[in-house]
């Protein structure tokens, strides 16, 4: 779980950054629920209507003590235990922590033993044949993510994809015929609504509680303070989350999950008195792209963006502070051939107001390269429509997608992770095809071959490596202890700069 620092600091005391298995940050959005569904077929899941939940709340049939009744019975048996494993060396030496500092000798290596760590978080089943929604941060680089189902029964899973942009990942049992939660549409939410969460905090399995939601479209800022460009637009309420509830449910009172349970503003690691939620439409567009495509698409602008305070709105010409005030264009992108210019000030993204960056990187982000935003700007005093055809973001680890890890043949933990390139990096490079490193553990083999992030893998014992894929099936073959020949290539300003570099498997 992830403390945070915000304008409420002064009533809950100063609020610190800690990270606790379980209930961590997260980046989510709130759009237009049409956006997501476009183009998807055969979801995965299923969405609220009249015959899913029932009539609408009114003045005359609200009872809330048999609501929470009624929704805790309805959903409370789709919502899942992660408990997740993770190995960690550390050192052997008694002595360590005292001579830490010590330069070693020449060619001595420090003991080591290996550890397990064990996490807690929460999931929510979204189809029959056992698809479930949760947190990255929750089965992140975890060895081993079991699953615990209401009547205890044991699964262990399989990771399909994971989002870091938007905290959310989807995982696999292999079960049939389980209850799955209904997903709502987070657009609809008001603030002062009712909801419940429900989740596994503090090892209390299947805890509800309640509370309203206290406001949206939250920015808290953690996302950047853990290095991850992601977009933040929270549901902030004050039903008791704490650690152990991450990718659990919050529902409303027609019990439609309207968002999944990530964060909490803290001084103590523990529940003060709110906490944050993803909008479910958010997390419906990251599966529906999983599915569909095996990672996630989102489209962007190309431009910096600030809020509009009155004196920029005084400086622009505008009566009010409003909309989001353009502070740069980046050459070529989408917004710059779209004719945006800096000094710009963003009134509506498709017809709907943004006053906030976050709701524009929002809208926008909701979108897939390719497809078209239309915006009206504000410009010299006058207003102007544009409309901008989106494209992706190349530098961006948007998705690691792990289908390939949970299938393959005993793959070796080498300490790195690969994903495939895009076009345009792929024109850039001057390659036809290859392996881009994402991630590089520290201390790892791939470390200590001195491969780095941004690195591109070309070839594998002199044979040509096209993707992930590829390359995950090609070390697959090597036994433990093998010494491998990797090519790399990576662009140093206007040059291509290659070189050989050898990697040693890890004995088991």
């Amino acid at each position: 779980m992830s403390g945070i620092k915000h304008s409420f600091a002064y009533v809950i005391g100063l609020i610190t950054m800690g990270v606790i298995v379980g209930v961590v940050l997260t980046t989510g959005f709130n759009v237009d629920s049409k956006t997501h569904a476009e183009g998807v077929e055969n979801k995965i899941y299923q969405e609220s209507s009249s015959e899913t939940t029932g009539s609408a709340v009114t003045v005359a049939n609200f009872n809330p003590n048999s609501m929470f009744v009624e929704n805790t019975k309805k959903v409370r048996p789709s919502i899942v235990s992660i408990y997740t494993t993770k190995n960690v060396k550390v050192s052997a030496n008694p002595f360590h922590f005292f001579f830490r500092d010590m330069p070693m000798p020449q060619g001595s290596e420090m003991p080591q033993k290996e550890l397990k760590e064990h996490g807690l978080g929460s999931g929510i089943i979204i189809s029959k044949d056992g698809y479930i929604l949760t947190n990255n941060h929750v089965i992140q680089d975890m060895d081993e993510v079991k699953v615990k189902l209401i009547d205890n029964s044991e699964y262990k899973a399989k990771i399909i994809g994971r989002d870091p942009s938007t905290e959310i990942a989807l995982i696999k049992i292999d079960a049939h015929d389980l209850p799955v939660a209904i997903l709502g549409n987070s657009d609809n939410l008001q603030i002062g609504e009712w909801v419940m969460a429900i989740g596994n905090p503090l090892e209390l399995t299947s805890t509800v509680t309640a509370g309203i939601v206290s406001a949206l479209h939250r920015e808290i800022d953690i996302s950047r303070r853990n290095g991850v460009n992601g977009i933040e637009n929270f549901i902030q309420t004050d039903a008791a989350i704490n650690p152990g509830n991450s990718g659990g449910a919050l529902i409303n009172l027609k019990g439609e999950v309207i968002g999944v349970n990530t964060a909490i503003a803290t001084g103590t690691n523990y529940y003060v008195g709110y906490g944050f939620a993803v909008p479910i439409n958010i997390a419906k567009n990251v599966v529906d792209d999983l599915i569909k495509y095996g990672e996630v698409k989102r489209g962007y602008l190309g431009v910096y963006i600030a809020p509009v305070d009155p004196v920029t709105a005084k400086g622009v010409g505008l009566e009010k502070p409003e909309g989001v005030f353009i502070t740069s264009v980046i050459k070529g992108s989408a917004g710059d051939d779209a004719g945006i210019q800096e000094g710009d000030v963003v009134l509506t993204v498709d017809g709907k107001k943004v006053n906030k960056p976050n709701q524009l990187q929002a809208k926008v982000g909701m979108h897939h390269p390719g497809e078209k935003v239309e915006l009206t700007i504000w410009r010299d005093g006058k207003v102007k429509n544009i409309t901008v055809t989106l494209r992706g973001r190349d530098n961006e680890e948007t998705t690691v997608v792990e289908k390939k890890k949970s299938n393959q043949k005993e793959m070796p933990d080498v300490g790195m992770k690969v994903r495939d390139l895009t076009k345009r990096q792929l024109d850039r490079l001057e390659l036809d095809g290859g392996a881009l490193v994402v991630a590089v553990e520290e201390d790892g083999p791939a470390a200590h071959a001195r491969i780095s992030q941004g690195d591109v893998i070309m070839s594998l014992n002199g044979k040509t490596v096209e993707s992930a894929d590829d390359f995950y099936d090609m070390i697959s073959d090597f036994d433990s202890g093998s010494v491998i020949r990797l090519k790399l290539r990576r662009k140093q300003g206007n040059d291509l700069f290659d070189r050989l570099v050898f990697l040693q498997i890890p004995e088991k």
